[in-house]
């Protein structure tokens, strides 16, 4: 089986906003090829002088998708690069690759995520722990909550007080915030995708967790999947999607209802905040890079 490897060309300043976006399009476990990190790192032993030679003047992001969705992919980040600033050069290369031997790495470095109240253990790996233990299958494409944008929603998640409430998962990818909403207390859980491959994962990450009963899932779009008012809503999304998405959140919360944003870019904060200031307040912005994510609440009856 082969797999598209697209490369693109940035700065070290751009290549985590670059490497979002390609993840976002792409399988998980995109990579970034910097050589400012060889001199960041102070813990060599020994270092090859030539080493250094191997990497570019650009920063190269790596990301992998299926052969038949290459032009798809493409157009998305040509569009999605619109307007990033100090980007370099962004040009854009594609190389086939040995699919097998590429799954067989990404599982190898696809470890325990161990949170605050949980752990986030990939399917085929076993881990002694006290906590809360999510089991996840992404089938390479989609989170596994070690992107900031992910880890911010969780750790929001853990300060809520989940035990009986319901919760919305807008986007849910993997199904990881509607699923660790369950493991810590929530009563039910509604989770929505408009990506066909994205709610079959989720689907069984549920059954493989025993969250069967509990949750629902479904593949379309928000507006017409749902007509329930929820207690808790997740939208890990991006910030032209959330802005999109703003007058339909508010169809689904209550008036005491808490809502988490995530990937939102640093530079976009204040125009997300701005579109959701009439209906909500920021009770928490959390940071992590050039991520943000917030914690609002209904203002008003809904």
């Amino acid at each position: 089986m082969k797999f598209s490897e697209i490369s693109v060309c940035t700065t070290t300043e751009a290549s985590e906003v670059v490497a979002y976006f390609l993840q976002e399009a792409c399988m998980d476990g995109v990579s970034i090829y910097d050589k400012n990190d060889l001199y960041a790192n102070s813990s060599w032993d020994y270092k090859d002088d030539g080493i250094d030679k191997s990497y570019g003047e650009e920063v190269i992001v790596k990301g992998y998708c299926n052969l038949e969705d290459t032009d798809r992919v493409l157009d998305f980040l040509r569009q999605s690069f619109v307007g990033i600033l100090n980007a370099g050069s962004l040009n854009m290369t594609v190389n086939q690759v040995d699919g097998d031997a590429w799954v067989k790495t990404w599982k190898e470095t696809f470890k325990p995520i161990e949170t605050d109240k949980l752990v986030i253990c990939p399917e085929w790996q076993n881990v002694e722990t006290d906590k809360k233990v999510l089991l996840l299958d992404t089938g390479v494409a989609f989170g596994t909550g070690q992107h900031e944008t992910t880890s911010m929603c969780i750790k929001l998640c853990e300060q809520l007080p989940l035990t009986n409430k319901s919760v919305l998962d807008v986007g849910c990818g993997s199904g990881i915030l509607g699923l660790s909403a369950l493991l810590l207390g929530a009563k039910n859980a509604e989770l929505i995708d408009i990506d066909c491959q994205a709610t079959d994962i989720a689907r069984h990450n549920a059954e493989i967790n025993g969250l069967t009963d509990c949750c629902s899932i479904k593949t379309g779009n928000l507006t017409e999947q749902t007509n329930e008012r929820f207690d808790i809503v997740f939208a890990n999304l991006t910030a032209d999607i959330l802005e999109l998405l703003h007058k339909d959140i508010l169809k689904v919360v209550k008036s005491n209802s808490k809502v988490v944003l995530s990937g939102i870019l640093d530079v976009k904060l204040q125009q997300v905040m701005s579109i959701y200031s009439d209906c909500f307040s920021v009770e928490q912005v959390v940071s992590q890079g050039e991520w943000r994510a917030l914690l609002l609440s209904v203002k008003r009856d809904i």
